[in-house]
């Protein structure tokens, strides 16, 4: 399998020159499809399937964050999604699990749908680990749709090892009152690709997503966010919060797109890197596409290193430059792993951040 091509593709491209536009990928190796590997005992009211089947293709249309320039990925490898249910009018009480863990030296890809019927609510849990050390190459694919008043909540937690070049691929789509909520941390990798997109169509539709990102040594994190407002009082939120340090890349496109006819919707976005050396690459792009007048759009980006008034106060408390460093960086992955309901998820993620900050 050969492929080079663009992904996490701007919604609306600005100069070519300043190289934000996209994100080019090239691979050349085989590529197999990979077993969504789901917990044995599934939580009451949710259903799986490891082939879709038929039931595919109502859910195909749902666009995606890093896009359709990768569908070879999957059709060259004979992917076939999975398909997660939640029964109408049920609340699961405990999250859904998959656990990928990649071997040294794979490439795989896989995919996921997860339906909330009218009513429901689940929770699913995507967590990715491999060796400190291992390498390869893991493609997914995640299409989230909640149906009327229904609500998903989609954790994702990557923490592969550091020769691993991943893409995570999300779509969502909500039906009237529905709402999709994701959570996710991206801590391993050498190169990581994350694009979510969200399309509020019906009335009263929402979507929010909490990132938090950790980029050391070499890494490079593109991701692209995009939600596309078509339906009346939708509303989204997107926070996004991290820390780069050595010669770390990160590319970070935040789209809020109002259709017209989306009179009465509501969008707020925001990013919070923090830049710990002066040799990593940082860029930002919130974006805000309007074409329709009655809706308010927010966006901002708060970018730089640690404040003096904080460094001055950790210090006067015998906290070094360094260790107050480390505590900011911690924060802003605690934060957002706070959200993950699963205590060994969020074990493993602080673990993750001691052996990175040992290793500093």
């Amino acid at each position: 399998m050969s492929i080079h091509t663009t992904i996490n593709n701007i919604p609306a491209p600005t100069w070519n020159w300043l190289k934000i536009n996209n994100a080019p990928f090239s691979y050349s190796a085989s590529v197999l499809g990979a077993d969504s590997p789901v917990q044995n005992v599934l939580p009451a009211g949710v259903s799986y399937k490891a082939d879709a089947g038929s039931d595919a293709g109502t859910y195909s249309g749902i666009a995606t964050g890093v896009g359709k320039n990768i569908d070879s990925l999957f059709t060259d490898a004979g992917v076939r999604p999975a398909l997660i249910t939640a029964a109408r009018n049920t609340h699961v009480s405990e999250p859904v699990c998959i656990a990928f863990n990649p071997a040294d030296g794979s490439s795989t890809a896989s995919s996921q749908i997860i339906r909330a019927e009218e009513g429901s609510s689940v929770t699913v849990i995507i967590s990715y680990t491999s060796d400190e050390r291992a390498s390869g190459f893991q493609t997914v694919r995640t299409l989230c749709s909640a149906g009327k008043n229904a609500f998903i909540h989609l954790v994702k937690v990557q923490l592969l090892g550091s020769s691993f070049t991943q893409i995570d691929d999300t779509g969502t789509d909500c039906e009237e009152g529905g709402r999709v909520e994701i959570t996710q941390i991206i801590l391993g990798g050498k190169e990581t690709f994350a694009g979510v997109a969200s399309r509020l169509s019906a009335y009263q539709s929402s979507f929010k997503s909490d990132t938090a990102y950790l980029c050391r040594g070499s890494q490079k994190l593109d991701m692209n966010y995009v939600v596309r407002h078509l339906g009346k009082k939708t509303d989204s939120k997107m926070i996004v919060k991290g820390t780069l340090l050595d010669t770390a890349e990160k590319t970070y496109r935040g789209s809020i797109d109002f259709k017209n006819g989306c009179s009465g919707a509501t969008g707020n976005e925001q990013e919070e890197p923090l830049l710990l050396t002066p040799s990593v690459v940082n860029k930002s792009i919130p974006l805000i596409l309007c074409d329709e007048e009655d809706v308010a759009g927010e966006h901002g980006a708060t970018i730089g290193r640690l404040g003096e008034d904080t460094l001055f106060y950790m210090q006067s408390r015998g906290i070094s430059k360094q260790a107050a460093e480390e505590i900011m960086a911690r924060a802003k992955v605690s934060s957002v792993a706070s959200l993950v309901p699963d205590e060994t998820i969020v074990t493993k993620i602080h673990n993750y951040l001691d052996k990175a900050f040992a290793h500093e």
